[in-house]
């Protein structure tokens, strides 16, 4: 073994294994294909799917939906209507991971703390 390997544990299972390329183990990671591909295909089916319907007809729970939207992997595999909660206020979204209100909360409290940082002249 090289100095670069290193022995981690995969973070669905737990199995100790030498990371290569990702951080879990083949068997998880066929599994974590399978439900990705479950699930995008209901989803280009049934754009606007609840985050329940989807994990309903994908038999997961509802936090590995989530989880395959926060990747953004289902965004790069064309699917663009989701409806799962903004991550700051819970509101219904269905891009992103926070929603046009909090995004711009978020910016003005950012120009604040700027203005509040900026030494007086």
């Amino acid at each position: 073994m090289s100095q670069d390997s290193k022995l981690i544990a995969c973070r669905v299972c737990g199995l100790i294994m030498v990371r290569l390329a990702r951080d879990v183990c083949p068997k998880c990671f066929q599994e974590e294909e399978l439900l990705f591909q479950k699930v995008k295909t209901f989803l280009k089916a049934n754009p606007g799917a609840t985050l329940e319907e989807v994990s309903r007809h994908a038999s997961c729970d509802v936090d590995h939906v989530e989880a395959l939207i926060r990747s953004g992997r289902l965004e790069r595999a064309g699917v663009k209507r989701v409806a799962h909660p903004c991550q700051l206020c819970q509101s219904t979204i269905f891009d992103g991971v926070v929603c046009g209100e909090c995004k711009k909360t978020l910016k003005e409290q950012v120009k604040m703390l700027k203005d509040l940082s900026k030494p007086d002249k």
